[in-house]
C-alpha cells in the first residue's frame, strides 16, 4: 500500500466515523416526551423508536455502501460518496421533523396513502411503504391498520425484531383484534417458538371462533407444544366450519399418531 492510498483510507474511516457520530447524536433529539409519563406519549414514543430503528438501518446499510466505494481510488469519488451519504441521512431527518411539525391529514389522505403502501409492498417496494406507514401513524397514531400492515411488512421480510415491537404496541391498541393477535403469533411462529405463538392463536381463535384460518394456526401450534386434546377440539369444530379444507386428514393423523407415543 502506498502513502496515498493509506491517506485514503484514513480520510474514508474519518469521514464514515464523523457521519455516523453526528447521526447518531441527532437521534435523541428525536425524543419529544418521557415515554412512560402517559398512554399518549407511549404511542409517540413508540412512533419516535421506528424512526429511530429506521434511522440506524440507513446508517449501518449506506455506511457499508460508502465503504465499499472509499477503498477506490480518487479523493473525489471519497467526497462524492460522502455527500451522498449526508445528504440522504439529512433528508432522512428533515423527513421525520416535517411529519412532526405538519398539520392533520384527513382521513381520505390517510386512505389514500395506505393504499399506496400496500401497492408498495404488492410491488416490493418495502422502502418506499416503511416511509410512508410511518408517515401514516405519526399523523395517526392508533391507525391499527397502518400498524399491522408495517409489522406483517417486517414479518414477511424477516426483521422479527422490528415486526414484534410493532404488533405488541398493536395489541395494547386493539386487544381484541383477532388479526392483530394471530399475526403477532405468526411472528414467534416464524422463529420456530410455538409456545409463544400459541396464546395469540388461541386468543384470536376465541374471538373469531369460526375462522379456519385462525383454528389452523391453533391447532398446529397446540400439536408442537404438545396440547392433543385443545388440538383436537379445534380439529372437530374445524371439520364443521371448513369440511373442505384439504389440511385436515393430514392434522388428524398427526394427532393420532402423536397421541399413541
Amino acid at each position: 500500500m502506498t502513502i496515498i492510498d493509506g491517506m485514503l483510507w484514513l480520510v474514508a474511516l474519518g469521514s464514515l466515523g464523523v457521519l455516523v457520530f453526528l447521526a447518531y447524536r441527532k437521534i435523541p433529539q428525536l425524543s419529544i416526551v418521557d415515554p412512560m409519563s402517559s398512554k399518549e406519549a407511549r404511542t409517540r414514543e413508540t412512533k419516535r423508536t421506528l424512526l429511530e430503528d429506521r434511522m440506524r438501518r440507513q446508517v449501518e446499510e449506506k455506511g457499508k455502501a460508502f465503504w465499499k466505494l472509499s477503498v477506490l481510488p480518487g479523493v473525489k469519488m471519497i467526497q462524492e460518496a460522502f455527500r451522498r451519504l449526508a445528504g440522504k441521512l439529512t433528508a432522512l431527518e428533515r423527513r421525520y421533523v416535517e411529519h412532526q411539525r405538519k398539520g392533520k391529514i384527513d382521513k381520505k389522505e390517510l386512505l389514500a396513502m395506505l393504499d399506496e403502501a400496500k401497492a408498495s409492498i404488492v410491488n416490493e417496494r418495502f422502502d418506499l411503504a416503511e416511509k410512508e406507514l410511518i408517515a401514516i401513524v405519526t399523523h395517526d397514531p392508533k391507525n391499527i391498520d397502518a400498524y399491522e400492515t408495517l409489522g406483517r411488512m417486517y414479518l414477511t421480510q424477516g426483521q422479527y425484531t422490528e415486526a414484534k415491537e410493532a404488533l405488541e404496541f398493536l395489541v395494547t391498541l386493539a386487544p381484541k383484534d383477532a388479526s392483530v393477535l394471530a399475526a403477532l403469533g405468526e411472528v414467534f411462529d416464524a422463529q420456530h417458538d410455538a409456545k409463544s405463538a400459541y396464546p395469540y392463536y388461541e386468543k384470536a381463535k376465541n374471538i373469531s371462533p369460526n375462522n379456519p384460518k385462525y383454528l389452523d394456526f391453533f391447532i398446529e401450534a397446540a400439536i408442537d407444544i404438545g396440547e392433543y386434546d385443545e388440538a383436537q377440539q379445534a380439529l372437530d369444530h374445524l371439520r364443521e366450519v371448513n369440511p373442505e379444507n384439504q389440511k385436515i386428514e393430514d392434522l388428524q393423523k398427526i394427532i393420532t399418531e402423536k397421541e399413541t407415543k
